[in-house]
């Protein structure tokens, strides 16, 4: 898959599966919080090699900033990891679409 594509979907990840888990754990939360986190998820993914790494450490590392350490487990550990094998099953089917065409 394209470089772009996976970063948009960790884009997507950040911006709309973080913020339902995070209110399921009932942790408070701004949505500037949550767009730096997806952005910077984002931008991180498109390092060469360790950029799926790098995007969920810049995640996880932006709410931990944003929202401090009381908030940081279960909450934000948990939201990142459910958002990015949430990712999983949509980026098999979406590339075994865009192997057909």
């Amino acid at each position: 898959m394209k470089p772009t594509t996976v970063a948009l979907g960790y884009l997507f990840a950040g911006a709309v599966f973080v913020p339902l888990i995070l209110h399921f754990f009932k942790t408070r939360f701004d949505w500037i919080d949550i767009g730096l986190a997806a952005v910077g998820g984002a931008a991180a993914s498109l390092i060469p090699t360790v950029g799926a790494i790098a995007s969920y450490a810049a995640m996880i590392g932006i709410l931990y900033w944003r929202l401090g350490k009381e908030q940081f487990f279960p909450g934000v550990i948990v939201a990142v990891s459910v958002a990015r094998l949430i990712l999983i099953p949509l980026f098999l089917l979406f590339k075994t679409h865009t192997q057909d065409q």
